[in-house]
């Protein structure tokens, strides 16, 4: 199943969630994929989701990345993408493995997870050595090919981190390219890249985008903090999808 196959009711709410996913990647740099994700889940069956969403990841950060590449910690996001070619191959076999209703599961506890990681996370002294960035490139790379959600153990740390919030956002941003590139090439080689996929994606895309630059602008001229906004969203979020999973 795919978007145009949506009763009126799913297709609306699925407009709303790519909007609001575009809208906090713009303004945040990260949370996208947790809220695409999350959302079209519960209207369409994960193989149809995951692709699309990683697509959208790409083209968002490609809008972004001129004003990010140059404050972007460039030695921290070598590592992660190390540890992220370690992961991918093996999350995009569990995507392929996985019954849907598993993955309907997985998708809802790394977001509820994340939302209580994000709640307690305080920043620390220094960034992580070179074998720990590699390591939460890794998880990245497992998750993100499994059910395309990786950036939780990515924006954790950076958010810990102590530089500054524009230069976490430039790294979040130029990662998020790169890996993301890595993992639809992935994904392309597993045949989960099917011309109704890329169909969907395409109609997808507008939407993402202004969202994007509806979130860039509140981030110019706003400069506040989305963590709470993103939190709440989360948590909601969690909550429907176990749910969805246990009951049906």
């Amino acid at each position: 199943m795919t978007f145009w196959q949506l009763p009126p009711a799913a297709m609306a709410f699925a407009v709303a969630a790519l909007f609001a996913g575009g809208l906090i990647r713009g303004y945040s740099g990260f949370g996208a994929s947790l809220v695409w994700v999350s959302c079209l889940c519960l209207v369409l069956p994960p193989p149809a989701v995951v692709p699309s969403t990683l697509l959208l990841e790409i083209a968002s950060s490609v809008t972004l990345l001129p004003q990010s590449r140059p404050d972007a910690h460039r030695p921290s996001v070598r590592w992660l993408l190390a540890g992220a070619l370690l992961g991918l191959p093996i999350g995009i076999w569990f995507l392929a493995a996985l019954p849907e209703r598993a993955t309907r599961l997985t998708v809802g506890l790394v977001v509820g997870i994340s939302a209580l990681a994000l709640a307690f996370s305080r920043r620390t002294h220094r960034l992580p050595g070179r074998s720990a960035c590699a390591s939460m490139g890794t998880a990245f790379g497992i998750l993100n090919g499994a059910c395309g959600m990786g950036g939780p153990p990515v924006v954790l740390m950076y958010l810990a981190s102590p530089l500054p919030m524009a230069v976490n956002r430039a790294s979040l941003v130029v990662f998020f390219l790169a890996a993301d590139t890595m993992t639809v090439a992935t994904a392309g080689t597993g045949g989960l890249l099917t011309s109704d996929v890329l169909l969907q994606t395409a109609l997808f895309l507008p939407l993402a985008l202004a969202g994007i630059a509806a979130g860039t602008w509140l981030y110019r001229h706003a400069r506040g903090d989305a963590r709470r906004i993103v939190l709440g969203i989360l948590a909601v979020l969690s909550l429907a999808l176990v749910g969805q999973a246990v009951v049906t």
